[in-house]
């Protein structure tokens, strides 16, 4: 297919279920990779992904342009099964998260020097998910105030608060002496 504007991409998918598949395929790897990064599970990714996609397919008829791209819509999908995912599966989530938590790696141990999601996965789990969304959205998948607000519905300037609050709530979960090691290594 050839390369064609993202309106004219999704009002073609409309009348069309099988134009859908260059949507899936243009937005797939940044959806996936957002979710993967939330969830910290390939299986969990997969499900809740192909559910976001499923979801698209059968509500673009109702997706009005509104002055932000399609790719918050579908962000927007995302973060909200990302929530249904940890309701549902609230129970099994604390379990797990208390055998990593008590299965940590000793600090005095040495580490990678490439920092990943990975080392603070376990304490950015711990926040709230509006937390969450918006340290994911920010640090991992790069996104700008302005991205972050379609995706969200938020203002940029509440944003911008509630993130400054999540990483103070953040840095309180993290030890004082995996915090130092990480500042000695970054400075």
């Amino acid at each position: 297919m050839e390369i064609m504007d993202e309106k004219e991409i999704v009002l073609r998918a409309k009348k069309d279920a099988s134009a859908f598949e260059y949507i899936y395929e243009k937005y797939f790897p940044m959806i996936f990779k957002y979710v993967i990064i939330r969830v910290n599970n390939r299986d969990d990714a997969e499900e809740i992904v192909s559910t976001v996609f499923y979801k698209a397919l059968n509500k673009i008829g109702s997706f009005r342009w509104q002055s932000v791209p399609f790719s918050a819509w579908l962000y927007r999908i995302a973060v909200s099964e990302i929530g249904n995912h940890y309701r549902l599966h609230k129970k099994s989530f604390v379990i797990g998260n208390r055998l990593q938590i008590e299965n940590e790696i000793p600090v005095d141990e040495p580490e990678d020097d490439n920092f990943s999601y990975d080392f603070i996965h376990q304490y950015i789990q711990q926040l709230p998910q509006k937390d969450q969304d918006i340290i994911t959205l920010r640090y991992f998948e790069k996104k700008s105030f302005s991205e972050i607000s379609d995706i969200l519905n938020k203002k940029e300037t509440t944003l911008r608060v509630n993130l400054h609050r999540a990483l103070n709530k953040l840095e309180s979960l993290i030890p004082k002496e995996v915090l130092a090691d990480v500042y000695r290594k970054v400075s």
